[in-house]
């Protein structure tokens, strides 16, 4: 099957200063198995990204998150970015979004610093996880398993954390897991 998220709809959920390098190999790879990605911010309009030294690209925000519900989405994506986790944990609205997803056993992929969105949501309890390492003693103070992997799948959850010597097989990991889900829905679905 070619495009198995054919149908689908990914949100992806950032605020000003996330990572663009995360957020173009995450929503790149979401397209190219079908999927038809919104970003979804709490920022109106342009949403500027980090590209590790500086401000980079903007990204136009689709639907605001004060208005956004899990239920119009098949999975939701968090790229990194340390500015972009900081503001996105001002507002009840990113709990509510991220918990959406989980309870309903959407999938869900997360990079590096967006691992603390999921400490934040308080919805996980003994999932084996990975992300930014300086998240390690809190991930584990909540009952979570840090794992030093570059990727972690735990059912529906992807963590992950981009290292340029990683790049490609993140990448890959990333896709098998995005398509084996999408081909699961389509059958469930039939």
């Amino acid at each position: 099957m070619q495009n198995p998220l054919y149908g689908q709809k990914a949100a992806i959920l950032v605020a000003n200063g996330f990572s663009e390098q995360d957020l173009i190999a995450l929503q790149r790879i979401a397209q190219n198995l079908g999927a038809d990605t919104r970003i979804v911010s709490m920022d109106q309009g342009l949403v500027n990204s980090w590209n590790g030294e500086g401000w980079g690209l903007n990204f136009a925000a689709d639907q605001a998150l004060n208005t956004s519900l899990a239920a119009d989405y098949s999975l939701l994506i968090v790229p990194g970015g340390q500015r972009s986790v900081e503001k996105l944990k001002l507002t009840a609205h990113t709990k509510r979004f991220i918990n959406g997803f989980l309870a309903c056993g959407k999938q869900v992929i997360v990079a590096n610093e967006a691992l603390d969105l999921l400490l934040f949501t308080e919805a996980l309890d003994s999932q084996d996880v990975t992300g930014a390492s300086n998240l390690r003693e809190s991930v584990e103070a909540i009952g979570l398993n840090y794992r030093d992997e570059a990727v972690v799948v735990d059912g529906n959850l992807l963590t992950c954390r981009f290292e340029a010597a990683d790049v490609d097989a993140i990448k890959q990991d990333v896709a098998s897991f995005l398509a084996d889900k999408g081909v699961e829905s389509q059958a469930a679905a039939a």
